[in-house]
């Protein structure tokens, strides 16, 4: 007999994606290609999945180095990509994915290659 996972239980399963560092390596070089008109259109959207997760804010390490690249206004950077997105897999996978989706070639292509590292 086949046991089929409740949508609910799935659903609750896909809201957090944890990293390996390896996955991570590999999820930072591919910001790093990204155009600058992708950075300062994705990162401010990204800030406000992270800031009005369910979790609320990220009270970790990830969250203060957000935090601060916000205070100081360097969010709209690649490192602050880098790490938008790794905290967006952290507390909202599918926002992340649907911006990223929704936005511009370079945005597209990166979800593409997020997800293929993800399998």
């Amino acid at each position: 007999m086949e046991m089929r996972i409740k949508p609910e239980v799935e659903q609750k399963e896909a809201k957090k994606i944890e990293l390996t560092d390896e996955q991570r390596i590999q999820i930072y070089a591919y910001c790093k290609g990204v155009s600058k008109d992708t950075v300062e259109e994705v990162c401010p959207a990204l800030f406000r999945v992270v800031l009005n997760s369910e979790k609320g804010p990220l009270k970790n390490e990830l969250g203060k180095v957000i935090f601060h690249l916000q205070k100081t206004e360097r969010l709209n950077t690649i490192i602050g990509l880098e790490k938008l997105v790794d905290a967006s897999l952290l507390v909202a996978p599918n926002k992340l994915f649907k911006i990223l989706t929704t936005s511009d070639r370079d945005a597209k292509e990166l979800a593409g290659k997020i997800k293929n590292i993800l399998k």
